[in-house]
């Protein structure tokens, strides 16, 4: 079942981009922020996820999250492959920035995994995806959240959607993890010593926070 078609989202991602941008103002610099506390989290309800994107709380359905990385790379989104450790991710290039994603064949073997033994599989380097039976959990490393804290995220994801060829399930993985991750670090400042900051699944939502381990 189609659950949004490609334009409301598309416009969803630029509003996404206008309002973190305003939010970086009135917060203040993220640069300049004091570092995430060791304990502290942030709980996102499926509302609120709804909120910052069309249908964004189904962004975390590893289903949902591999056909947008499959949309992706099927797309004319101009990109750079990286491997690291035998795994591959590819940093997809705009105008107003960067996003690194992994691949939908790493994403896919790693659902498949999850399936077979029970246990997480995972993705890596840059951002990471975990998968525990239909959990999915995404990781940012110091880099990416540098990147969010300079305002280039919701700016590159918006830019992203608005390319023909990227659909509905593209779009709103960009923008909720985008989303939600920006709206951290932009309240608590970039995870301290050298700490991921996870977003996962968790009863009725979804929680982010800085973590030096995954969530499962």
């Amino acid at each position: 079942m189609k659950l949004c078609t490609v334009h409301p989202v598309r416009i969803a991602l630029v509003a996404i981009a206008a309002a973190a941008i305003s939010a970086s103002a009135l917060v203040g610099s993220p640069a300049n922020a004091a570092e995430a506390d060791p304990d502290e989290s942030t709980f996102f309800s499926a509302t609120d996820l709804d909120e910052l994107a069309p249908n964004g709380s189904a962004a975390l359905d590893p289903a949902v999250f591999l056909e947008g990385l499959e949309e992706l790379e099927a797309s004319s989104v101009r990109r750079q492959a990286v491997t690291e450790a035998g795994l591959t991710s590819y940093r997809y290039i705009v105008d107003e920035g960067t996003l690194t994603l992994p691949s939908a064949a790493d994403v896919r073997a790693a659902i498949e995994e999850a399936d077979e033994t029970g246990s997480a599989g995972t993705i890596s380097p840059f951002l990471e995806a975990r998968f525990s039976g239909i959990k999915t959990a995404i990781g940012f490393n110091t880099v990416d959240q540098q990147a969010l804290a300079a305002d280039g995220g919701a700016a590159v994801g918006a830019a992203i959607c608005l390319i023909p060829g990227v659909g509905w399930a593209a779009c709103a993985v960009i923008g909720v993890v985008v989303s939600v991750a920006t709206t951290y670090v932009f309240q608590h400042g970039i995870c301290s010593g050298g700490r991921k900051l996870w977003w996962y699944d968790v009863k009725g939502g979804s929680t982010v926070g800085c973590r030096s381990s995954a969530p499962f």
